[in-house]
């Protein structure tokens, strides 16, 4: 598996979990302090960054488990949002899963996040949920 890769204008390549923090809490959580977007297992997770020149735009962080593979504080820039960013980290995140011979990728979704999600194949797992009073559903897809 490749830790780096270029598309487009925009290199994707393996960062800390500490590196994921200031975009992770000013694109998911703004009203909450940085390190209120650290979770569970980041010690241990894959951690990606979406870079435009130097300029990081665009986060995820996957933790596997047995053969699946769970997309956490995946965060693109507001400013950058809806111009594709997303799409080919997703689209990055996707080959390095079968790439690791996963058999099923997920997340919890926020639920304004399931059209995006579903352009990719994944589908709705369960009912809605919250979190911090958002909304969110459980999203899968086999690889």
């Amino acid at each position: 598996m490749p830790n780096q890769k270029w598309t487009g204008d925009v290199r994707i390549t393996t960062i800390t979990a500490n590196e994921t923090l200031p975009l992770r809490q000013r694109a998911l959580w703004p009203d909450h302090p940085p390190q209120a977007s650290r979770v569970e297992g980041d010690a241990t997770a894959q951690h990606y960054g979406g870079f435009e020149a130097d300029q990081l735009i665009c986060t995820a962080s996957l933790f596997p488990s047995d053969a699946s593979l769970r997309l956490r504080k995946f965060a693109t820039a507001p400013e950058h949002q809806g111009c594709g960013f997303g799409s080919t980290m997703l689209q990055f995140l996707l080959d390095t899963a079968r790439a690791q011979n996963m058999e099923t990728f997920w997340m919890d979704a926020r639920q304004s996040a399931q059209p995006f999600y579903a352009r990719f194949g994944f589908s709705a797992d369960g009912e809605v949920f919250f979190k911090r009073s958002v909304p969110y559903l459980r999203m899968s897809r086999r690889l």
